[in-house]
C-alpha cells in the first residue's frame, strides 16, 4: 500500500469513523489501488486507528416502562412551578448507537 493511499484511508476513517474496510477497499479500488480488507485494518491500527464496537444502549425492563407510565400519568397536570423545580439525573451511561464497527484513536 503506497503512502498516498494510507494518507487517503485515514483521511477517509477520520470524516467518517462509522466506514468499514470493505467500503474503504471498494474506495481505494476506484485509484486502482488493490489490497485486502485485513491489511487496511493493521495501516489503520498501525496510525492509532483501532475497530471498536459502541456500547449498546440499555433496553427497558416490563418494570421500569410501568413505572414511567404510572409517573407519567400521575404528573400530566402538575403546574410548571413543579417541573421547574424537578431536578432529573441520568446514573447511567447509555449511547443510542447502532452496533456499528467503528474506528477510533487509541487512549495512551
Amino acid at each position: 500500500i503506497t503512502p498516498r493511499a494510507q494518507r487517503r484511508l485515514i483521511r477517509e476513517v477520520t470524516k467518517d469513523p462509522r466506514t468499514t474496510s470493505k467500503e474503504l477497499q471498494t474506495s481505494l479500488a476506484s485509484i486502482k489501488v488493490s489490497v485486502h480488507d485485513s491489511t487496511i485494518r493493521k495501516r489503520l491500527g498501525k496510525n492509532g486507528l483501532h475497530g471498536r464496537f459502541p456500547r449498546r444502549k440499555p433496553l427497558l425492563s416490563k418494570k421500569n416502562i410501568r413505572a414511567r407510565l404510572n409517573f407519567a400519568k400521575k404528573h400530566l397536570n402538575d403546574c410548571q412551578d413543579f417541573w421547574e423545580n424537578t431536578l432529573w439525573t441520568d446514573e447511567a451511561i447509555s449511547y443510542s448507537v447502532p452496533s456499528v464497527y467503528l474506528f477510533c484513536p487509541s487512549v495512551p
